[in-house]
């Protein structure tokens, strides 16, 4: 099933990050010749300093930050070669993303991890895993890059290899159907990989070599006949703990992105998020495309 999303929303936060954002929300928009959104998120002072005694004007400092977030959108909006939106909203980052996500029919969210430790880890908690957990749509995770300029101008996003990780579930299902669409369009390679954990086929080691050839078999499935026209697929089959696996194959293969399923709204998916997801989107020196099912 080819994916053709129509509308990308990339949320803005003006950090150190920003015209890497920029700069992939514009390479798939041009792709797909998908709408921008281009949205920023201010935060309700007047709910942070309502028990303060400051003696600031809150009301006029506020409608100052939008100003001045809505101007610098703007200012980078005129020269963007894709139809586009400004929306700016107050609040919490990660609730009115979602929202606003749901409400305009956003196909895809991008944004940016802040770093791996310290303060930046809470703010991955708090806003990218939010939006895993809550978006409704697929959310590209593009990971730090502190001395990297890419102004989105000048510079083309290319992607040269797609690895998506495939367990065989619905899920990893729909994220090769995006790996696919996205390799389609970029005419990249695709790489498809199951990660066997050696600890959930311990009763099984004799007959690992049949397995192995039961899994590569199903794995090299996936791909139907007339896609292999235009698209170079390789299966491989990793064994190990499947975050480590995976990103390690990514390093030495030079990935480009790397596309994942997760689950829906359960405790299992808390798990899921908790570990493979959660530390390859932490860890992993690539984007990662997280595709969940979209719940009717």
């Amino acid at each position: 099933m080819r994916i053709l999303p129509k509308t990308i929303l990339s949320a803005i936060d003006f950090s150190a990050f920003t015209d890497m954002i920029y700069s992939y929300s514009v390479a798939l928009c041009k792709k797909y010749d998908a709408k921008l959104l281009l949205v920023h998120v201010t935060t309700e002072l007047k709910t942070l300093l309502e028990h303060s005694e400051t003696a600031l004007d809150v009301e006029a400092l506020q409608a100052e930050n939008i100003r001045y977030a809505q101007e610098r959108l703007e200012e980078r909006a005129k020269d963007l070669p894709v139809e586009n939106e400004i929306i700016i909203g107050q609040g919490t980052p990660a609730d009115i993303i979602s929202r606003l996500a749901s409400e305009q029919q956003a196909d895809m969210v991008i944004t940016a991890t802040h770093g791996k430790t310290g303060f930046n880890r809470l703010l991955l908690g708090s806003v990218t895993e939010k939006l895993i957990k809550t978006l409704h749509c697929p959310l590209l995770v593009l990971p730090p890059q502190e001395h990297v300029s890419m102004p989105p101008a000048a510079v083309e996003i290319k992607l040269n290899k797609i690895l998506v990780g495939c367990d065989f579930s619905s899920d990893s299902k729909l994220a090769f159907d995006y790996g696919l669409s996205l390799a389609q369009e970029f005419q990249a390679e695709l790489h498809l990989s199951h990660v066997i954990k050696p600890s959930l086929y311990k009763n099984e080691r004799q007959g690992i070599d049949q397995l192995r050839e039961r899994l590569a078999k199903k794995l090299d499935g996936m791909v139907p006949e007339n896609c292999r026209a235009w698209c170079t697929a390789t299966s491989v089959l990793l064994e190990g703990e499947p975050y480590i696996a995976l990103m390690e194959y990514a390093k030495k293969q030079g990935m480009d992105m790397l596309v994942l399923g997760i689950r829906g709204h359960t405790l299992w998916e808390k798990l899921l998020v908790g570990s493979t997801t959660d530390r390859l989107i932490r860890h992993a020196p690539i984007p990662v495309l997280a595709v969940r099912q979209i719940e009717g």
